[in-house]
């Protein structure tokens, strides 16, 4: 019998996996400064602190896909859940900076893991017509998370001094989210196994009848019949990976992912209230605009939901990279003629608003439906890596960059990556709306043979 709650809590487990990845990415902004006093960090082991969580988001995109291949997707999220829940309350108790570095990786596998399989997971629940908006809302979900971490990063200042917050504040930052964290256990608990890895796993009653829930028996005795035939043309393994058919999907995978970090998204978000700090603004009135631009990312991400499934994936990402181009030159050139506050807020909240329609909301529907079903976890690995080296990279060399570039060379960097991405969508990315899982498959495997 049909039933719209094992899709809502499916969605749900998914977006929560995102309100965590996003707020445990970003409250190292409003915690950085009382940090780097509290330690006496020099520039590079700042660096080092904003950026070893991605570390840790390398190592759980590396693994995650093989981890959800073999054990399922559902199993794979409690692990996020628990390496978040343990991270962050950890972070609270840390006596030392290394300390502090080691629960920050964990947390950053927390990050990397959520970041493979929270898509894909939400991918291989939701019907066709609706895949794009349900994985966008995953996407929502970090936007959240990071509209969460600043805002409560803002309130934890606010109540003491910076004694106080060099002492406990930045602590208490981390350790909020511990209760997300929580409440994203208990969702997993009421939650249903990916239908397409159990066909891989020879489960196909419960495959059935998870499908049978989701869109009618009808339906999902169609489904089952496409799903088997697509897992008897596909081989898996690392050598199918590779293969001709299926190279032009991870090359565009891994590049798409990569681009979305080189415009510099996480680093800028990771070092926000600095930013706003060098244009002149004071420490309450950067932490409020931090706010004000995890506001616009929300709304904006919200417009993504609406436009994904109709106006198509390619599209906004076209228009996405095109408003963050000229964004980022447009801030570039205000740090460079004496800044003006307002004029580089807003140069900044449309640089995010051009991200959450494009690349934050798009990147994660393309890989998550590009790749055939047995090896999609293990190609959702290798091109989500490329997300996690770049932004750990923008983030350990930012306050260096900063430093010897300027803050006005370092948004024309970003720009110049962002053209460049600009670029590469309107010269290689196809249009998958639309499309079954298995139908886009198959569009690649033809593409390869050519």
């Amino acid at each position: 019998m049909k039933s719209n709650s094992v899709l809502a809590i499916a969605t749900a487990a998914a977006a929560m996996a995102g309100l965590l990845f996003g707020y445990d990415n970003i409250v190292i902004s409003g915690a950085i400064g009382y940090l780097a006093m509290h330690y006496a960090l020099a520039p590079i082991a700042v660096g080092w602190a904003a950026g070893c969580a991605l570390l840790g988001c390398l190592l759980g995109s590396a693994t995650a896909g093989s981890v959800a291949d073999k054990f399922g997707l559902r199993e794979a999220l409690y692990g996020c859940a628990a390496c978040f829940a343990l991270s962050s309350l950890g972070v609270w108790a840390a006596g030392s900076f290394t300390q502090f570095v080691i629960l920050r990786i964990l947390g950053g596998v927390g990050i990397g893991a959520a970041s493979i399989v929270a898509p894909m997971y939400i991918a291989e629940m939701a019907p066709a017509a609706v895949r794009g908006r349900l994985v966008v809302l995953y996407q929502l979900g970090i936007v959240l998370g990071i509209l969460l971490a600043v805002f409560v990063n803002m309130l934890i200042r606010g109540l003491g001094s910076e004694g106080w917050n060099a002492e406990y504040g930045w602590r208490w930052m981390f350790a909020a989210a511990g209760v997300p964290a929580v409440v994203f256990g208990l969702i997993l608990l009421f939650s249903k196994q990916s239908p397409r890895w159990l066909m891989k796993n020879g489960r196909e009653q419960e495959a059935l009848a998870v499908l049978a829930a989701i869109n009618g028996a009808q339906t999902a005795a169609g489904q089952v019949s496409a799903i088997r035939e697509s897992l008897g043309e596909e081989r898996g393994g690392l050598k199918e990976l590779l293969s001709a058919p299926l190279r032009p999907a991870l090359t565009m995978g891994f590049i798409l992912a990569g681009f979305s970090q080189m415009s510099g998204i996480t680093a800028l978000l990771s070092f926000l209230p600095e930013v706003f700090q060098s244009s002149g603004q004071q420490a309450g009135s950067a932490f409020q605009s931090a706010v004000l631009v995890g506001v616009v990312n929300l709304i904006c991400t919200g417009l993504a939901i609406w436009l994904v499934d109709r106006n198509g994936r390619r599209t906004l990402l076209i228009t996405g990279t095109l408003l963050q181009t000229m964004a980022l030159a447009s801030a570039g050139t205000l740090y460079a003629v004496h800044r003006n506050d307002t004029a580089i807020l807003v140069s900044i909240m449309l640089f995010v608003a051009g991200h959450a329609v494009g690349n934050g909301a798009v990147c994660w529907v393309i890989m998550s439906e590009i790749f055939p079903t047995k090896i999609r976890g293990a190609a959702m690995s290798v091109a989500t890596t490329a997300i996690w080296i770049f932004a750990y990279l923008a983030n350990q060399f930012f306050p260096l960059m900063q430093k010897v570039l300027g803050t006005y060379g370092l948004f024309f960097f970003f720009a110049t990556m962002a053209a460049l991405n600009f670029a590469y969508v309107l010269a290689v990315v196809p249009e998958t709306k639309g499309y079954t899982l298995e139908q886009i498959g198959r569009i690649w495997s033809q593409r390869g043979k050519r």
